[in-house]
């Protein structure tokens, strides 16, 4: 089961590799580059088959938001955020690292984190912005083609009409490109917080994969409150106490499958029930 997050991490390298090489290089690099496109939910869902957003949205249904963990450049890019994280809130003796601004820790554990009443508003100002032909601003609220115009200042075939600063794709690729640098500074402080308050594909895949068939379980009997999992979670959807994990806002990463040393948390079909008296009320 715990393998499940290598695997995770080895399919956003190879996608975020490719989805990087088709938009900043360019589409004739290699077939590989051009499926990262193909797989994509908004690409597939301006196509005329949406095949592949179909396929998404069954797979969140089934197994929650693996596509934002695994497939999402944006939500690989904030990954290697948390990466950085770990290592600067680290020495080189694995010791905690102290904050020079003030006291506690430079980076603490994540916290469990409420679900955002932002994305509903974004959601509805992003649906409101393509009913009114506003493309251009919906880009920037939209994973893929927001690195699709920061592409714009290397590969001039990433260009389209209907991005925002088309005319002048320096201008849109900069300012893409700082939105992204944002996103991965708020991602080094808060973990997923832009693909549960902005994102309206996370939004949409949350309200899709509310009950997933396959979800982040925790075992009552089993677990011993370490915390461990609740301090890894990045995106803020596990709370021990109520021995509890919030579907909607779990983008599968399974590191809290990774680091739980009593083996009592799972991925799976099943929903626990107390067996312990104590446990019980």
């Amino acid at each position: 089961m715990k393998d499940l997050r290598t695997i995770r991490i080895f399919l956003a390298v190879l996608f975020f590799a490719a989805s990087v090489t088709w938009l900043f290089i360019g589409r004739g690099v290699s077939p590989m580059a051009a499926a990262a496109a193909k797989v994509q939910i908004i690409p597939s869902a301006l196509a005329a088959t949406a095949g592949a957003t179909a396929v998404w949205l069954v797979a969140t249904f089934f197994f929650g938001r693996v596509y934002c963990s695994t497939v999402c450049p944006v939500g690989t890019l904030q990954d290697s955020a948390t990466w950085a994280r770990r290592k600067l809130g680290r020495t080189r003796r694995g010791r905690a690292m102290r904050n020079p601004f003030g006291k506690g820790r430079l980076f603490g554990a994540y916290r469990p984190q409420r679900p955002s009443r932002l994305r509903g508003l974004v959601l509805f100002a992003y649906i409101g912005c393509l009913v009114l032909g506003l493309l251009g601003v919906a880009t920037l609220l939209e994973p893929w083609n927001l690195m699709r115009s920061a592409a714009r200042l290397t590969n001039p075939e990433a260009s389209a009409r209907w991005l925002l600063f088309a005319g002048n794709a320096a201008l849109g690729g900069a300012v893409a490109l700082v939105i992204l640098a944002l996103i991965w500074v708020w991602a080094l402080f808060k973990g997923r917080a832009f693909c549960n308050s902005i994102c309206p594909i996370g939004t949409c895949l949350s309200l899709v994969g509310a009950r997933a068939v396959w979800h982040i379980e925790i075992d009552p009997d089993r677990c011993t409150s370490c915390m461990r999992c609740q301090d890894v979670c990045k995106a803020g959807c596990i709370n021990v106490a109520a021995r509890e994990v919030t579907d909607p806002e779990c983008v599968r990463c399974f590191d809290c499958l990774k680091v739980c040393a009593d083996d009592a948390i799972h991925f799976q079909a099943s929903r626990n029930r107390p067996a312990s008296p104590i446990m019980t009320k």
